[in-house]
């Protein structure tokens, strides 16, 4: 993923779940040092919820604060979501049903959010 890119949920799972499937399974696990971030204000995410790709944040242990990179500052946006839990969702998702669509794959990430259980199809 390109950091400090300005996109959608639905771009990035779109993104990813291709990866996964046109790709060898490995694909998805060479590169995970990013972050997903959102403003968090919505109770679930939808495929348009606006999104960025950033760096990890970063923790300063002394004051127990996590520090946000840059680009989120610039746009508000600090809610985060981690590339491994989108992942294994897909993953979760995709191997049960190879062709679902992309609203069961937003569904699955919710029922994960909100459950912390991979959806069963």
């Amino acid at each position: 993923m390109e950091l400090n890119t300005l996109c959608t949920i639905g771009d990035v799972i779109r993104l990813r779940r291709d990866l996964y499937l046109h790709q060898d399974k490995d694909a998805l696990f060479r590169s995970l040092d990013w972050f997903i971030y959102t403003r968090g204000a919505e109770p679930e995410y939808r495929m348009d919820t606006p999104c960025i790709i950033a760096d990890p944040p970063d923790y300063d242990g002394e004051r127990e604060l996590e520090l946000f990179p840059a680009f989120c500052d610039e746009h508000r946006m600090y809610s985060e979501l981690m590339p491994e839990m989108l992942d294994d969702v897909l993953i979760s998702a995709l191997d049960q049903k190879r062709d679902a669509s992309e609203e069961e794959l937003i569904y699955a990430l919710n029922y994960y959010a909100e459950i912390d259980a991979f959806f069963q199809f």
